[in-house]
């Protein structure tokens, strides 16, 4: 957990995931409960809140990832000044992004980023697990071998230390990927012999795992090995207690939308990055 930082001459307080759903505005908020738990799958080593922004969240990993460096809002109240949180991440050098619902009403604080809306799915773990079904397309498609493990594999870990911040040294950056790839209570990491490759995060939130990272090699693409990851780490899933998946896809990728579709997954809701627009303070 990283120190405490002082934003305005208003501090950010350390916080642990169990602490977020009792601080939330309403805890039952199902939106909210699962934004939370979509957290706890990729937990940063700065997580902390403020009473300046009640009710956010503030992550920050070396830059990996836009939902590990970014405000979270997981409810529909997004406060009037963000400029608290533009100053945190003006002072790490990095853009200050937070990720809000769709259904929050427009702040004058928040832009729009280019990026597409993303679509935040779930499925029962039993649904996704399931045997692939004849004539179900991609989905259906047997025989492809899946080979899962407790720790991510080096390309993985290299792929995501890619994306650290300008200037960090690249053992440095392997390191902080391996921590954010392991930050959560149990995870799994699928593979497969032309190259794919798929995470498993266990939450310890609402019985939820959630399934990210999945990569085929454009070569590979189109022979069921997306979905046989995802069946395979939904059975991972469900051994160690899991009763729902969870992932995000960006609303404009549609054969990733429709490999999850086959396989179960309904959208739950939507969110999407905004710049915020705060001066920093």
């Amino acid at each position: 957990m990283s120190a405490v930082n002082p934003v305005g001459g208003r501090d950010w307080a350390p916080l642990t995931v169990g602490e977020l759903i009792p601080r939330l505005p309403e805890p039952d908020d199902p939106v909210a409960v699962l934004e939370i738990a979509l957290l706890a799958a990729w937990r940063p080593d700065a997580l902390a809140g403020s009473g300046a922004l009640p009710g956010c969240v503030l992550r920050e990993h070396a830059g990996m990832t836009k939902r590990a460096n970014s405000l979270l809002v997981p409810t529909r109240r997004v406060p009037a000044d963000l400029s608290p949180a533009a100053g945190f991440y003006a002072r790490r050098r990095l853009p200050a992004l937070a990720m809000v619902r769709a259904d929050a009403p427009a702040a004058s604080s928040l832009a729009p980023t280019p990026d597409p809306r993303v679509l935040v799915m779930t499925a029962p773990v039993e649904v996704v697990a399931a045997p692939p079904r004849r004539g179900a397309g991609g989905a259906g498609r047997p025989g492809v071998a899946v080979a899962l493990d407790e720790d991510p594999s080096h390309d993985l870990i290299a792929r995501t230390a890619g994306r650290a911040r300008p200037g960090t040294s690249g053992e440095e950056a392997r390191l902080l990927a391996r921590r954010l790839l392991t930050s959560a209570p149990a995870q799994r990491f699928a593979s497969t012999p032309a190259g794919g490759a798929g995470r498993l995060a266990v939450t310890g939130i609402d019985g939820v795992a959630v399934l990210d990272g999945l990569f085929v090699p454009p070569r590979a693409r189109r022979r069921g090995e997306a979905s046989a990851m995802a069946r395979a780490l939904a059975g991972a899933a469900g051994a160690l207690g899991a009763r729902t998946m969870a992932l995000e896809v960006e609303r404009d990728n549609a054969p990733a939308v429709a490999c999850y579709l086959a396989l179960g997954f309904r959208t739950h809701h939507e969110h999407l990055y905004c710049a915020v627009l705060g001066a920093p303070a």
